[in-house]
């Protein structure tokens, strides 16, 4: 006997169909339906329709509610679903203390029974989930219940149910009944907050966290540099740095919020911003350079030590210590260094072998960046050159991995080892270093990034292919957790690298092979409104698109990845030559034309996001000022080209026009700085100094936010002195 088909509805990531998806879907399944019709009996044909019916309504309920990061399982039941309106208290049936409740949520009064509208917590340890994270969330019979194996798992319930209590407030709709089973692939999900050259002001950390909680990423890494106020060693914390008293109360709210915070404090290497100091020169494994430690003065322990101490008490909530240790470049050139005849790798060991005596001493378990293992062992480049032959990479690993294996004994075993790779992780090279560790019972973690070292704005669609590289192979080896960074080296503002954290968290949670347009509809959906979804209403890949030209729009050569107290301005137009300026840089002025085109549509689109968000406007006010700033370079080349074509008796009216917009910069800048400053400390304070760095960041240029517009300064300077000889009553 028929029956009608299934009571409920769902998706589960191993046996949906990737055609079910809008009218693609529907009209395949129509064919379906004229074809089978005439081959198979009814019965069977009512079996088919139903299923379709399912994943019709499952792919409609898929284009309302974009949930991120994706759930394992999401079932469709019967009956009556939910009104976010109607929602009237929460019910602990076994759960001790109320779990942390933003949004629509946090003011729902606690009630003493279930019920049509109330949300039901329960923890269940026999709950039927894979991890301690997992939940199972129902909506149904107006109501809802979210059970989880531990508080995590409540805690990620409730925040499945903020996001679908959003999707229906902004689209006015009902939340169906369906039931939700979820749990993460990763265990450990971390993101980096580098805190090298800047600092954000107090209540934009607690943003930070609430945003990261939603999209269930459950650690953070920050790299303190100078920017905590060290009590032990108080000449390396900055004059404005952070108290560890109030950091560890921004750690306790992470931690509520299930979020583990951690410190970085560089060590051996990256050691700028302690070695510039003149008490600690002495500590310098070449005298020259701010760069490295000595690795055998007993001075350079008693310093970090105290400076990690300080760090842990600032993080009272974590279990690891990242002590660093990357990019050391030369080692060995110390006096003791020199007299002990140790080799660099074996230096660099003994230094990792202190550190993480230390860390463990501490209840800490160390994190160490794991490049120069391999640099030292001749084998780095195999670990991220893509074009590299296959033949070449095994040629090199079968003649050098013999100096890993005969110093396997160097390496702790209870240390983290961090495998970085931002752009080409799935790379043979770095899968044998990653294979290398496990065949040896190594812990081994990955590191991917949101931001490597772009100015203004992220790039590469926020490096959404390197992130889903890596977390495919962190879940695919079993690796000890992935942490996502994101560089402070051009200080990008932290609103430009949302969308790649939250391509983080969709496949660090649960992986699927999705596309960047279909992962950026989530984001778009989720981080600004279900209004945005579509692609139409992308602007950040056209603003991606657009900085290049206005990186190197006014130099001859150059770059803005680095500060450089070197480089060449393009020249300007010579008031005896007309039109050979023009010439000269044609396609510059060309690459002007087409940048303000592309700043137009950007423009009208951040526009039209402003008017259709129901969050984070803010994010779309920094979007609009960098627009805004970029657009400046191509404006100047263009009025510079009207002058240098202009008839005689027109050239004093253009040359005005030129000095108009020079001098209009500074109101330009004034917006710009404006908006960063609402979450951002400009500028170091009085007296900070700067370190001598190894390698140039942009934003170590200047004390001051000069340095944010280094080539825009510098042309305004060439332009008024080159206005300065003209003359401007020559027609």
């Amino acid at each position: 006997m028929c029956e009608s088909g299934p009571g409920f509805l769902m998706r589960n990531k191993r046996s949906l169909p990737p055609s079910i998806e809008g009218e693609t879907g529907t009209r395949r399944y129509t064919y379906t339906y004229m074809h089978l019709k005439s081959i198979i009996p009814f019965c069977l044909l009512t079996l088919v329709l139903t299923t379709t019916a399912i994943a019709a309504d499952l792919a409609d309920f898929q284009r309302h509610f974009r949930i991120l990061p994706q759930p394992q399982k999401i079932e469709l039941l019967s009956g009556k679903g939910l009104l976010p309106s109607a929602l009237r208290g929460v019910y602990l049936f076994n759960v001790g203390e109320r779990p942390v409740m933003s949004g629509a949520l946090a003011s729902l009064p606690l009630r003493k029974n279930g019920g049509e509208g109330i949300i039901t917590l329960r923890l269940r340890e026999d709950l039927a989930v894979p991890s301690d994270e997992g939940y199972v969330l129902e909506v149904s019979g107006g109501q809802v219940s979210i059970q989880g194996r531990q508080a995590a798992g409540l805690f990620y319930g409730i925040q499945t149910l903020i996001q679908l209590i959003e999707d229906a407030t902004d689209q006015q709709i009902e939340i169906p009944a369906c039931r939700i089973t979820d749990y993460p692939e990763i265990a450990y999900r971390a993101i980096h907050l580098d805190m090298k050259h800047h600092l954000e002001t107090g209540h934009y950390y607690y943003s930070i966290i609430d945003r990261l909680a939603n999209i269930k990423v459950n650690a953070i890494i920050i790299e303190f540099e100078d920017k905590l106020r060290y009590r032990k060693a108080p000449v390396v914390g900055a004059a404005n740095a952070i108290s560890i008293e109030e950091f560890a109360a921004i750690s306790r709210y992470a931690q509520e919020r299930h979020i583990e915070i951690s410190p970085l404090v560089q060590g051996l290497g990256h050691a700028s911003f302690i070695l510039k100091h003149e008490e600690y020169k002495k500590l310098r494994d070449d005298p020259a350079s701010d760069w490295v430690f000595d690795p055998l003065h007993p001075g350079t322990y008693d310093l970090q030590f105290a400076l990690y101490e300080d760090a842990i008490k600032a993080t009272p909530y974590s279990k690891y210590l990242h002590v660093g240790g990357d990019e050391v470049g030369s080692l060995g050139k110390s006096e003791l260094s020199k007299k002990s005849g140790m080799k660099p790798l074996e230096l660099q060991m003994y230094w990792l072998k202190k550190v993480t005596d230390f860390a463990l001493a501490h209840d800490r378990i160390p994190i160490f960046w794991d490049d120069m293992v391999f640099k030292l062992a001749d084998l780095y480049q195999t670990t991220y050159d893509d074009k590299m032959p296959a033949a070449k990479v095994e040629e090199l690993w079968k003649n050098n991995q013999a100096t890993l294996d005969k110093n396997v004994t160097l390496f702790p075993k209870n240390c983290v080892y961090m495998r970085w790779n931002y752009d080409t992780p799935a790379i043979p090279g770095n899968r044998r270093a990653i294979d290398w560790y496990k065949a040896h019972n190594l812990k081994v973690m990955a590191a991917t990034s949101a931001q490597p070292i772009y100015p203004m704005l992220p790039r590469n669609r926020s490096n959404f292919n390197p992130i889903k590289d890596y977390c495919s192979l962190t879940s695919e080896k079993k690796m000890d957790g992935i942490l996502c960074t994101a560089w402070d080296d051009c200080s990008v503002h932290f609103e430009t690298i949302w969308r790649g954290i939250y391509d983080f968290g969709l496949f660090s949670w649960n992986y699927e092979d999705i596309s960047e347009p279909q992962a950026h509809t989530l984001f778009r959906q989720r981080f600004y409104s279900p209004a945005m979804a579509d692609a139409s209403m992308d602007f950040q890949n056209a603003l991606e698109d657009a900085l290049p030209f206005w990186e190197t729009a006014l130099l001859k050569e150059g770059d803005r990845d680095n500060y450089h107290k070197d480089f060449k301005l393009v020249d300007l137009p010579d008031p005896a030559k007309p039109g050979a300026w023009s010439a000269a840089y044609k396609s510059k002025i060309e690459g002007a034309k087409k940048a303000v085109e592309k700043y137009t549509a950007i423009k009208g689109k951040i526009k039209k996001a402003q008017e259709v968000s129901s969050r984070n406007q803010y994010a779309l006010a920094v979007m609009e000022q960098i627009n805004e700033l970029q657009i400046y370079s191509a404006m100047q080349l263009l009025l510079l080209e009207q002058y240098d074509n202009a008839a005689k008796g027109t050239r004093k009216t253009s040359l005005a026009q030129v000095k108009t917009f020079t001098e209009n910069f500074e109101k330009l800048r004034a917006q710009f700085e404006n908006v960063y400053g609402e979450t951002r400390i400009l500028g170091n304070p009085e007296g900070y100094q700067l370190d001598s760095n190894f390698h140039h960041h942009l934003a170590n240029g200047t004390n001051n936010t000069d340095w944010m517009y280094v080539y825009e300064l510098a042309m305004n300077k060439k332009v008024e002195e080159w206005m300065s000889h003209q003359l401007l009553t020559n027609d």
